[in-house]
């Protein structure tokens, strides 16, 4: 379920509870919950002990593990922000048109 926030960013943000999947590079695979997400963002809850640096670049798919690739939302983003003991903030920088529209309809906006 999607509640909005108040904020003060040029996209809404809705909070939610979703599984998330981050990959850095090959071998590195996390398991987090989105928190809040945007048509061009989301916070992460996650705890790891693998080290997140501002800027890294990362491969997420939002979405169940029993989902099918086609149900979930895939693509790239970079950590916009870190905050220790809660998570990451993370903007989205690929995304292809039938996730963005997954994306679009999850929270309820359009482009």
């Amino acid at each position: 379920m999607a509640f909005p926030l108040n904020n003060n960013r040029n996209a809404p943000r809705s909070s939610f509870s979703l599984p998330v999947f981050l990959s850095f590079g090959s071998q590195i695979t996390l398991e987090g919950q989105i928190k809040d997400l945007s048509l061009k963002s989301a916070f992460i809850n996650i705890r790891s002990s693998i080290r997140m640096d501002l800027h890294d670049e990362l491969k997420f798919n939002i979405g169940s593990p029993s989902d099918s690739l086609e149900n979930k939302i895939h693509g790239s983003a970079r950590i916009s922000r870190v905050a220790a003991g809660e998570g990451i903030a993370i903007y989205f920088t690929e995304m292809d048109a039938t996730s963005s529209g997954r994306l679009q309809r999850l929270i309820g906006t359009t482009i």
